[in-house]
C-alpha cells in the first residue's frame, strides 16, 4: 500500500509539472477535476472506529451555469482496527479466544452537484454527492478470515474550495465532508446498520 501511494503521488506531480502554460489560472472555467488524498473518522462504528488516511477521491464536473456544476465521482477508503485477545463468538454454539484485525473497505461512486460562490482564482463551494457504495468487512483472527460484502445507498455533503495560484492551470483542492451509507454489517458478533464518517480531502485541482 505504501509503494502504491508513492507511485500515485509521483504520477500526479509529474502530470502537474507537464501541464502547459495558459494565460488564465484555471485551464477551463467550464469544467473542473479534483484528485485527492482522503482522511476519515468513522462515527458510531463498532467494527472499525479508527481514523485512517488510506483513501483517495476522484471527481469531475461541468458547469452548466457559471455557478452550478454537475458531474461524477469515485473514491475508496480502508479503515483498520486491532482488537487484543478476547473470546470471539464464531456462531451460536462455537467460540474461540484470539486477537483480531478488522478491515473495512468502502468504494462509493455516483453523481454530484456543486455550487461555487465565485468564478475566480479562489473558488469556495458547497457540494452534494449521491450514489452507491460497495463495502467489504474483513475479520482476521488466528489463521482464519471471515468477510462480508455489501451494497448500499451513499450520500455525502461537503464544503471546500479550489484555488488556482499559478497561470499553468494546476491548483489545489481542500474539502471537509460528511458521508452516510446504508451498508449493513452482520459479521460474527458484530452488527452495523449504517456507515457514518466525517473527514477531509487535500489534493490537486485542474
Amino acid at each position: 500500500m505504501k509503494r502504491l501511494r508513492n507511485i500515485i503521488c509521483a504520477v500526479l506531480f509529474a502530470a502537474a509539472a507537464a501541464m502547459p502554460s495558459t494565460s488564465k489560472a484555471q485551464i477551463s472555467l467550464d469544467t473542473y477535476y479534483n484528485i485527492d488524498w482522503q482522511f476519515n473518522i468513522p462515527l458510531g462504528n463498532d467494527f472499525s472506529s479508527t481514523a485512517s488516511g488510506w483513501g483517495m477521491n476522484f471527481e469531475g464536473g461541468y458547469y452548466v451555469t457559471p455557478e452550478i456544476a454537475v458531474g461524477g465521482f469515485l473514491s475508496f477508503h480502508t479503515n483498520n482496527e486491532y482488537f487484543s485477545r478476547r473470546t470471539i463468538a464464531i456462531n451460536e454454539t462455537l467460540s474461540m479466544n484470539s486477537d483480531q484485525q478488522h478491515q473495512m473497505f468502502t468504494l462509493p461512486f455516483g453523481l454530484l452537484a456543486r455550487y461555487r460562490f465565485q468564478e475566480a482564482d479562489f473558488q469556495p463551494y458547497v457540494g452534494m454527492k449521491l450514489g452507491m457504495c460497495y463495502s467489504q468487512f474483513s475479520n482476521y483472527y488466528y489463521i482464519f478470515l471471515t468477510d462480508e460484502n455489501r451494497w448500499g445507498f451513499f450520500m455525502s455533503p461537503e464544503i471546500g474550495f479550489n484555488y488556482y495560484p499559478w497561470a499553468n492551470g494546476v491548483g489545489f483542492h481542500m474539502a471537509i465532508y460528511y458521508s452516510f451509507a446504508t451498508n449493513k454489517c452482520d459479521l460474527m458478533s458484530y452488527k452495523q446498520s449504517i456507515l457514518n464518517n466525517i473527514g477531509f480531502r487535500l489534493g490537486l485541482a485542474f
